[in-house]
This record gives C-alpha cells, structure tokens and sequence, in this order.
C-alpha cells in the first residue's frame, strides 16, 4: 500500500469518528436544552409566585406583629398588676406577722404574771397555813330547806 492511500484511509477514519463524536455531542445537548427550558420555566413561574404572594404574605404578617405587640403590652401590663399586688399581699403578710408576734407578746407576758401570780399566791397560802378559796354569796342562807 502507498503511503498516500493509508494516509487517505487515516483520514476517513478520522472523519468518521468525529462525525460520530459530534452526533454523540450533539444529542447530549439537545436533551440538555430541554431541561434547560424546564428549569427556565420553573424559576419564571417561582417568580410569579413570589411576586403575586409575598404582598398578601406581608399583611398577614404585619397583622401577626400587631397582635403580638398588643398580646405582649397586654402581658406586661397584666404582670405589673400582679406585682402590685404580690407586694400588696407581702405587706398583708408582714403587718399580719407583726401583729401576731406583738400578740404572742402580750399572751406570754400574760401568762408569764399568771404563772407568777400563782407562785406567789402558793407561796403565800404555804406561809398562811390554809388555803384560800374564793367564795360567792348565792343567797342559800336565806332559803330554808325543808326535809
């Protein structure tokens, strides 16, 4: 064979493979393209989306806001009332304590000069000899009984 023919024949070999190699190419991009156009129409109807929903979605949520700030002022509100009020209770308490310490006072002095009192009077009735009784005129002298 000549170096001419077998050069030729290279050639065509060649060509062949890059006539298939662009056909191979040329299919990979032609389904490339069509999901190319999907995703393209996908991102342009998101779009849309976006564009015919986020104004109605902003009300709502200006809305939401709104009652959160009235719920939290109402909150806070309500918490300083209670405060007053645990502060109203706590003074209740502590004038309730005092009074009952000042009481509890008073009814331990009270008994402390009765248990006093009673000592002396038995120290007293154990010098005299007898023992002192208390006694109340009923009138019964002046009744006669008759048997």
């Amino acid at each position: 064979m000549d170096p001419s023919q077998t050069l030729n024949a290279f050639i065509v070999v060649a060509l062949v493979l890059l006539a298939v190699s662009a056909l191979l190419v040329t299919s990979t991009v032609s389904s490339l393209r069509s999901q190319v156009d999907r995703t393209l129409y996908a991102w342009e109807k998101l779009a849309e989306t976006l564009q015919t929903e986020i104004k109605p979605t902003l009300t709502e949520v200006q809305q939401v806001l709104a009652s959160v700030n009235q719920l939290r002022s109402a909150t806070a509100e309500r918490v300083t009332e209670v405060g007053h009020k645990v502060e109203d209770v706590a003074g209740s308490f502590g004038q309730a304590a005092q009074q009952a310490r000042k009481q509890s006072g008073i009814f331990g002095a009270g008994l402390l000069a009765g248990v006093k009192a009673y000592l002396s009077s038995k120290k007293e009735n154990e010098s005299l000899g007898e023992p002192k009784q208390i006694t109340c005129d009923t009138g019964e002298k002046n009744v006669q009984l008759s048997q």
